[in-house]
């Protein structure tokens, strides 16, 4: 592969290739996926020969959009996104055929290509996938599922994604739960697809666990350009619903550090601020606001994104069981890893993931952000020592997947190799995240 220029913006096409995108697509009016597939193909050719001009982002929202709009069963940003709309539509009651809106947004930004003659950047495209979103889904930003990814870009203006949602305690309500579920949704897939275990036992562990099993299925949490306090939150909303059983909608008695007390003689509602209110991401002090929120939590309690498994024990139970069978299948992410090739049939495979570390600020304010919740609020100084989650005995799993992943490492951008997939459960433990958890 040659290096890439270092000018960045839109990708210029060639007539050719434009004549190609036109024709397959009707004028940019039909076939969303094959468009895709063209326009992925053009910057594939485009990365080989060196002249990419796209940045990282943009070259990622490509790269993922055939997945999504192609809806591969076995692709963790699918099955991120997928959730993530699913879970906002239901938040409003809402329901969109998700094909539906896909191809919209995939023919709206085939046709931004055909009349400039270039693939978009990041910028441009996420109005029109917003913009779409919004528009025919009826969704609003903060159950939008690119939010996490993209949140310092700009859709409206200068307005990037994370301000428009930061500016709205509704809308960043809304966010948390419906990013926190898509990523228990897509954690849940790496373990169902890859047999990544969980060993339970003090909070602390779990959450070092959690966090390393949700790199692999969603490595996005340190990618996202998404601020440490907020994405500590999003991933504490996401082991309280995965690992302890909780709703992703949130305790609607605490809410961003106030605990709510009841109604008092006069039938207003109390709210008392605890310690955590100085860390909260969002500042409410309006007792209505708090109300509002409270009243939407509680209607969100039962909210789901379709039939995925929610929580970590079935999802363990899941991958035991399609071991056992014979039927592992193996994620696209590594199918379609760079100069290898996989599939569920093969019993050995040689394929890289590059994953970077999980900084240790992010693993310890998530967990200052969980046992916050646990107590209502008071200090994780004074709840450490205390406590102490104990699951249904699922203790140190079998690793279904066998040797996939057995030499992963937490090395920063390294790309690490891994060997000897076994599609049956062996006799030991191997972890796949051995090298990880230690």
């Amino acid at each position: 592969m040659k290096e890439s220029t270092s000018t960045t913006g839109p990708l210029k096409l060639t007539t050719s290739q434009l004549a190609q995108l036109s024709a397959d697509t009707d004028g940019g009016t039909a076939n969303a996926l094959l468009g895709y597939e063209d326009m992925l193909s053009f910057l594939n050719t485009a990365i080989a020969d060196g002249t990419n001009t796209l940045d990282s982002q943009s070259t990622f929202w490509y790269e993922q959009a055939i997945t999504i709009n192609g809806n591969d069963p076995t692709s963790f940003g699918n099955i991120f996104i997928h959730a993530a709309t699913d879970y906002g539509l239901a938040w409003d009651d809402k329901s969109v055929v998700f094909q539906n809106l896909s191809d919209k947004i995939g023919l709206a930004v085939i046709s931004g290509t055909l009349q400039t003659g270039s693939l978009q950047t990041i910028n441009s495209m996420l109005e029109d996938d917003i913009g779409t979103s919004l528009q025919y889904g009826g969704m609003t930003v903060g159950g939008w599922g690119g939010s996490f990814y993209y949140w310092d870009t700009p859709y409206q203006g200068t307005e990037t994604v994370g301000e428009a949602i930061m500016a709205d305690p509704a809308q960043y309500d809304k966010f948390v739960a419906t990013t926190a579920n898509a990523i228990v949704v897509a954690g849940n897939s790496a373990i169902e697809q890859l047999g990544l275990t969980f060993s339970t036992g003090s909070v602390t562990n779990e959450v070092n666990e959690f966090l390393n099993i949700l790199n692999v299925g969603v490595p996005t949490i340190v990618d996202s350009a998404v601020q440490t306090d907020v994405k500590a939150e999003v991933i504490a909303r996401a082991f309280e619903e995965d690992v302890l059983g909780q709703s992703a909608a949130g305790d609607p008695n605490y809410i961003n550090g106030y605990l709510y007390l009841g109604n008092n003689w006069f039938g207003d509602s109390q709210w008392i601020a605890t310690g955590a209110v100085s860390s909260s991401a969002i500042k409410v002090t309006d007792n209505a606001e708090l109300d509002a929120l409270r009243a939407t939590r509680i209607s969100e309690q039962d909210t789901k994104s379709g039939d995925a498994a929610t929580n970590i024990y079935s999802a363990i139970g899941i991958a035991a069981t399609a071991a056992a069978t014979g039927q592992l299948t193996l994620p696209s992410e590594l199918q379609k890893a760079p100069g290898a090739t996989i599939s569920a049939s093969q019993t050995t495979s040689s394929v890289s993931l590059n994953l970077p570390t999980v900084p240790q600020s992010l693993v310890n304010a998530t967990l200052q952000d969980i046992l916050a919740d646990i107590s209502h609020g008071l200090t994780s100084d004074f709840l450490s020592p205390l406590v102490n989650v104990v699951s249904t005995g699922l203790t140190d799993v079998i690793n279904v997947a066998g040797g996939v992943l057995n030499t992963l490492t937490a090395g920063i951008s390294s790309t690490t190799s891994v060997a000897t997939t076994s599609h049956h459960a062996g006799s030991g433990n191997h972890n796949l995240l051995e090298s990880i958890f230690k």
